[in-house]
């Protein structure tokens, strides 16, 4: 059994019943069906080659005759315009065969139609005719006796009007064919069995239908349809099917969902007709995916104002808000990044995805201009990609195989950068600007409210030092204040006293007095530096021999073991004694809560843009209670108040405010960790 691959289409076009010649754009005959040259007594090789007009001239002896004219202005009518173009009935002269000085008078209905090249230009033309001699013979008393030509148009005008009505006909669905293509609104017309039998450019462009208005039924195979809730519509819902069954649909909505590309919103308006005896349904679809959209857009932002207006901690709503734009619009995934200035890097804070299956980026960390985050940070605006696996920005990143395109929106607060928020989508997206305005506007939400919550931490933070400094007179100041008073009364009403008395009593006055003054001096060293009135002296240091220095001053006062592990050299601009200071403390704490036979260890890192000092120990964990107020003022734990532990509450308050002033940053481990560590982040040159 043959199939299409062995079709030979030559052989074909040679042996079909039409008489029809192709013609390339100078009007050269290139191939010609058998029954064209049968009709025109002519051989393939007699024509091909030659121009249609050398082959077929007008008869000389017939002055008048207009054949070969009106032929020749129907084709260049083809040439210009790539039309279909439908002659009038024609008179010819034709050699009659083996005679080649006598002609013979033939009437013609030709029919000239292009062929186009995928570029849309002019390839061949094909150039078709109808033998109706007999049929005009037949309307003629004495064809042999009569002018055919006159006769025809005296005594059948009729004829005239028919080869007339026959191309204003073909003119007329030529120029509705027009009108349809120039629509926005896609029009169909199915047939009973739902097959397209009729469709405009819109509809074409659509649902890739073929030129011509040949029954095709690809567009119900390759297009899901379903209702505004997002379900599959069942057959019988089908717009065609609801029309074919007498439904007059009227802005009936539903989404069309195509492979590779997102759901769009149309608006059904059709109604049965009947075209050549047979039931039709002709329906029009009018897109109404950027209203659509633009609703969902605006609720959405909506929403994400409501949530980031909770009181719940900050990384629980910025999760939220996250969640909600991705699901509401549709990502694939939605990726939260901070800026992190000192390390001068972005890191992924937070990532929400609609399947667990998409594979998102692994990378979680960019530098300026690195990547899709770093990018947006650098250039402080959006940025559209729309194939991850091509762009320059992204194809360097693996692990986006599952995700097509994204939309990266930086977080502003003024004209800096707090973070940005990535879209990622698994379908091919076309930028547009609504949605970048609409998620540059809750971008700017996120910002106001992460300045909102600093805001408010600093003022938390104002208030707690207001009751800190209270505490400082009511306790702190007072306990010394009044073992020196209460020693000082004594030696001045008691006048029995032994001298040992009295020399205990001034001991403890002393100590007192010695007590209060390293109180008062860690208090105005804590107020200055956070202040900003202690100046740095600040040079070029090798931290290695700075961290092993303060590590041998703190040995002297512990049985622990410490550890330290630096690299041989490690070059930072900082205070040397304010940083010693910092390290001391953090040192001091550690042996505070290590045990006698436990470790501690001291770890130096160094980074491109930053320096690590990490000090941990392993003993009692810090409690989750305590965990947040470890760097207060005066703040001591009650194991540390009731199990008799000297100290003031001051060590770690001063140690973080010399690390703030060298702008870096101190933080604790989470309370879960086995080992409790301090870690201090430095900035740093590149060497």
């Amino acid at each position: 059994m043959q199939t299409t691959d062995d079709l030979d289409f030559q052989r074909l076009f040679e042996a079909a019943p039409v008489a029809m010649v192709v013609l390339d754009p100078e009007l050269t005959i290139q191939q010609a069906s058998d029954a064209y040259l049968a009709a025109t007594n002519t051989t393939r090789h007699a024509i091909l080659g030659r121009s249609l007009f050398d082959v077929f001239p007008d008869d000389p002896a017939e002055v008048t005759a207009t054949g070969a004219a009106d032929l020749h202005a129907s084709l260049h009518r083809v040439i210009d315009d790539l039309v279909v173009d439908v002659m009038p009935i024609q008179r010819y002269a034709i050699r009659s065969a083996g005679e080649a000085d006598r002609f013979e008078t033939r009437f013609w209905a030709p029919t000239n139609a292009p062929v186009l090249n995928p570029d849309g230009s002019l390839a061949w033309i094909l150039h078709r005719w109808d033998d109706v001699t007999a049929y005009v013979r037949e309307r003629l008393d004495d064809p042999a006796q009569l002018d055919l030509a006159a006769g025809l148009a005296l005594r059948h005008p009729e004829m005239e009007a028919q080869s007339v009505a026959r191309h204003q006909l073909v003119t007329h669905n030529q120029a509705l064919g027009a009108v349809l293509d120039s629509l926005d609104a896609i029009v169909i017309g199915c047939d009973d069995s739902g097959r397209t039998i009729l469709h405009n450019q819109a509809a074409r462009t659509l649902f890739a239908l073929p030129e011509a208005a040949t029954p095709d039924d690809r567009w119900q195979q390759q297009t899901e349809l379903r209702d505004t809730g997002g379900r599959p519509l069942d057959a019988d819902q089908h717009p065609a099917r609801r029309i074919l069954a007498g439904e007059h649909l009227r802005d009936v909505e539903i989404l069309i969902r195509q492979p590779g590309r997102p759901v769009r919103h149309f608006l059904v308006n059709g109604r049965p007709v009947t075209l050549a005896d047979r039931l039709t349904a002709l329906f029009a679809m009018h897109e109404i995916t950027l209203q659509r959209r633009a609703e969902r857009l605006k609720q959405c932002e909506l929403q994400v104002a409501t949530i980031l207006a909770k009181p719940e901690p900050a990384d629980m709503i910025i999760a939220n808000a996250v969640e909600l734009v991705g699901s509401m619009l549709n990502w694939a995934a939605v990726e939260f990044w901070t800026i992190d200035d000192l390390g001068k890097v972005t890191r992924r804070q937070n990532c929400w995805h609609a399947d667990e299956s998409l594979a998102v980026p692994q990378q979680s960390q960019h530098t300026k201009g690195e990547g899709l985050a770093g990018r947006a940070w650098q250039r402080a605006e959006p940025i559209w990609v729309t194939d991850l696996t091509t762009d320059p920005i992204t194809r360097d990143h693996s692990g986006r195989e599952t995700l097509v395109s994204a939309l990266a929106v930086p977080i502003p607060s003024g004209t800096a950068v707090l973070g940005t928020l990535i879209f990622y989508s698994d379908l091919h997206e076309t930028p547009d600007d609504m949605r970048t305005a609409v998620l540059t506007g809750i971008a700017a939400h996120v910002g106001e409210f992460l300045e909102r919550r600093r805001a408010a931490r600093i003022t938390t933070e104002l208030e707690r030092s207001r009751d800190e400094y209270i505490s400082l007179v009511g306790h702190e100041l007072r306990t010394p204040l009044t073992g020196i008073q209460s020693n000082a009364e004594l030696l001045r009403t008691e006048t029995d006293l032994t001298d040992d008395d009295r020399a205990q009593m001034l001991e403890v006055i002393d100590r007192r007095a010695h007590q209060l003054q390293d109180l008062v001096a860690s208090l105005l060293d804590v107020a200055g530096t956070r202040a900003g009135h202690t100046a740095l002296v600040v040079r070029r240091i090798d931290l290695a021999p700075l961290a092993h220095a303060a590590a041998d001053t703190i040995r002297t006062s512990t049985s622990a073991t410490i550890d330290v592990d630096t690299p041989p050299t490690v070059s930072i601009d900082a205070d040397p004694d304010r940083l010693r200071d910092a390290l001391g403390e953090l040192l001091a704490n550690a042996v505070t809560w290590a045990p006698g036979d436990s470790r501690i260890g001291v770890q130096v890192h160094a980074h491109q843009h930053s320096v690590t000092i990490a000090v941990s120990n392993t003993g009692p964990p810090i409690p989750t209670d305590n965990h947040e107020r470890v760097f207060e003022l005066f703040y001591r734990s009650d194991t540390l108040r009731h199990g008799g532990i000297p100290g003031t509450g001051l060590g770690l308050t001063l140690a973080r405010a010399i690390i703030e002033q060298h702008h870096g940053t101190l933080t604790l481990s989470e309370p879960d960790e086995a080992t409790t560590t301090f870690t201090i982040r430095l900035p740093r040159r590149s060497d």
